[in-house]
């Protein structure tokens, strides 16, 4: 039953405050030894106590409201205390806390491959200190460098003896760059090591949690029957996404399509899963009903698949959410009570912050909560616009009122994170919505059924399903204009945009609602306005900080000179440098290299000019510029170069090791040069 008296949906109400508490706790740092949030508490706990024994022996029920604002202090009070709880950074035993030489932990996470490169987060459990042990925490992320002959066999559960070598986690050092440090922070994770493997012993195995230890065994017998089964090399790792969450081997280019015409959300485990999980199950237990105990019986049993199911995937935040409500809803109708939407989706969060306050910066929590209220509230309204007479024609506007209502739900969202716009999604998720359910029954069948000649016949069939889904989305993704990118919205923005969605979709029809319309409109028109006659107008040139590339862009208005040696398929540009050219709307690109070239590079920025010293430079001219660039790891005698070039700051980037940094900066100092390191340092911005 779905109600819009809020004293039906009293959790779903509260449950906002909670969260307010945790995202407080979390963006502001709150100090976890402080008590003053307990304080508060209790004073508030005992205020509403005594307020409301007053208020019923005096009858003041028109103060009642007092009462509400109390218990919205204390949700989110009990947010903050809770997430407090949490900060293991904060705490005495902390292992980077405590002086040691060597660490041992445990493997939280199956090893991730990339080169000669395992990277997996570990946690800490003791530290050693001449031969002293000392029990501590904390979470550490792990690179392992091997050879690339003998792939190291780490696994999730692993017990490992580590050398203490490590450091904090570096920050975003360019504009724009996604920030990493703060992704890890959210997963607890403030230091990163990385080492050789001969620096890894491997201790014990089998020490993490025995039931995700087994889960994530079977998954990999299940992937290992796709990889059997299936011929083609893409149809296996897209069956092993979207089936069983994992995202191992996933091509690239596959995954674009997916994103780039809104399907992204087919391959993430979540709500559509479980329900066709819960499909099956009730076509599969329906006869235990003839029974005398069938229906507990059968009750049991999808509770326990449905969860087998969830933990087997990976128990992400969205999987959570769906097997947490699937299962109030199965619960409900057993018991033969009612229950609502709004509530069950409240009680899905709160046991999920729960469980882990620091899911709140979830991306995948955030998007999955939000596309489920729109589908409560969102979709019946849209539905009820049109009445169809057909089936078919009922089954197709179904399948577009839930993906319009998904989508306006959580498009704000999606801009903010992603800043690209899928032109093409409602085509995509149509498109997707027979095909997904198909794959994913034929999956179940599939894994579930150890018959030879079956599961050969059933791989092909797979095979040739997913790679006609997989071709059909790559020719809607290279449809014209099949996304709108360079979008980058502020948080004011964010939230002007929900203000909009909400009032627009709130059934009020009074003229205070036409007139915050209008002014929300206005907000959003003239922030924008106000973004795009800055870009138009911008002049700047920006000095990227990277660690082993030249980097430097002219910007004027939406056309940029980039000076690189990075090829636009680089790793480095795509995460360090096109964020930032692409929050600046850069139309046109110029690329040149400047270590092709033994001659003079002497580039004009406007009213300033730069020259830049490569590793290939033999000839030298006087002339006078405003920046000087080394690069190339040359070890250039600044004393000899201030013979020939009159220059007002001095710049050394990621090119040059750290050796020959410390070199040129021992000079600079010596001769009192005003001098600015670019590697492991921030960008530097000029505006013109």
């Amino acid at each position: 039953m779905v109600s819009f008296f809020k004293e039906e949906i009293p959790f779903f109400r509260h449950i906002w405050f909670f969260i307010a508490g945790i995202g407080i706790a979390i963006k502001y740092n709150v100090n976890s030894a402080s008590d003053l949030p307990l304080l508060y508490w209790m004073f508030f706990f005992l205020f509403i106590i005594l307020f409301l024994i007053i208020s019923r022996l005096k009858k003041l029920f028109f103060l009642n409201w007092i009462a509400g604002v109390t218990i919205s202090l204390l949700f989110t009070l009990t947010g903050i205390i809770w997430c407090n709880s949490y900060k293991e950074i904060e705490r005495k035993n902390h292992f980077s806390k405590v002086e040691a030489s060597h660490l041992i932990a445990i493997i939280e996470e199956p090893p991730k491959l990339k080169g000669d490169i395992a990277r997996f987060p570990v946690k800490v459990i003791q530290s050693i200190n001449n031969q002293t042990i000392t029990a501590t925490l904390g979470k550490l992320l792990l690179a392992l460098r091997f050879d690339t002959l003998q792939k190291p066999k780490l696994q999730y559960g692993d017990l490992l003896l580590i050398k203490a070598h490590y450091s904090e986690t570096e920050q975003a050092f360019n504009p724009a760059e996604f920030n990493y440090k703060r992704f890890l922070s959210y997963k607890q994770i403030y230091h990163q090591s990385f080492i050789n493997i001969k620096d890894v012993k491997l201790l014990k195995s089998e020490c993490g949690n025995p039931v995700l230890d087994y889960s994530l065994k079977f998954r990999e017998i299940l992937v290992k029957k796709f990889k059997q089964y299936l011929p083609d090399k893409n149809a296996q790792s897209v069956a092993s996404t979207l089936i069983l969450g994992d995202r191992a081997e996933l091509d690239p280019e596959i995954l674009s399509a997916y994103q780039n015409t809104g399907t992204l959300h087919v391959l993430s485990v979540s709500g559509m899963h479980v329900m066709i999980v819960v499909f099956v199950l009730n076509i599969l237990f329906k006869p235990l009903d003839k029974f005398k105990a069938g229906r507990i019986v059968r009750l049991i049993f999808m509770l326990v698949l449905i969860w087998t199911y969830s933990i087997v995937t990976g128990l992400a935040p969205s999987i959570l959410r769906a097997a947490i409500m699937v299962s109030v809803a199965l619960l409900s109708k057993f018991s033969k009570g009612k229950s609502n939407s709004y509530n069950v989706l409240a009680i899905a969060a709160f046991i999920i912050l729960l469980a882990n306050p620091y899911n709140l910066m979830d991306i995948g929590f955030q998007l999955s909560f939000l596309a489920v209220l729109g589908l409560i509230y969102i979709h019946p309204k849209l539905y009820q616009l049109y009445n169809p007479k057909y089936k078919i024609v009922d089954l197709c506007w179904q399948c577009i009122c839930v993906s319009l209502a998904a989508q306006l739900a959580t498009t704000p969202l999606s801009l903010f994170y992603f800043h690209q716009f899928p032109t093409y999604f409602l085509i995509g998720n149509l498109f997707m919505a027979l095909p997904a359910t198909i794959i994913m029954i034929g999956g179940f069948i599939f894994l579930a059924i150890p018959i030879d000649i079956v599961q050969y016949w059933l791989g092909l069939f797979l095979s040739y399903f997913l790679n006609f889904t997989n071709q059909g989305l790559i020719y809607i993704q290279q449809l014209p204009f099949s996304t709108v990118n360079q979008i980058w919205l502020t948080v004011i923005d964010l939230i002007a945009l929900y203000l909009l969605l909400i009032l627009l979709i709130y059934p009020n029809s009074y003229k205070q609602k036409q007139i915050a319309i209008c002014i929300v409109s206005f907000i959003l028109f003239v922030s924008f306005s106000n973004k795009n006659v800055k870009l138009i107008n911008q002049h700047k040139t920006v000095f990227f900080s990277l660690r082993k590339n030249t980097a430097i862009a002219y910007i004027k208005g939406k056309s940029c000179l980039l000076i690189t040696d990075l090829d636009t398929n680089d790793y480095t540009y795509k995460f360090s440098v096109k964020p930032y050219l692409d929050s600046c709307k850069i139309k046109s690109i110029k690329f040149i290299n400047p270590h092709l070239t033994e001659h003079e590079n002497i580039y004009s920025f406007g009213d300033k000019t730069l020259k830049l010293l490569n590793h290939r430079q033999k000839t030298f001219h006087k002339s006078n510029v405003d920046w000087l660039l080394i690069t190339g790891n040359r070890n250039y005698p600044i004393a000899e170069l201030l013979e020939y070039y009159s220059f007002q700051k001095l710049l050394i980037d990621g090119k040059n090791s750290d050796y020959n940094i410390r070199k040129l900066t021992s000079q600079a100092d010596l001769l009192n040069l005003d001098y600015y390191i670019l590697k492991r340092n921030f960008a530097k911005e000029i505006d013109h």
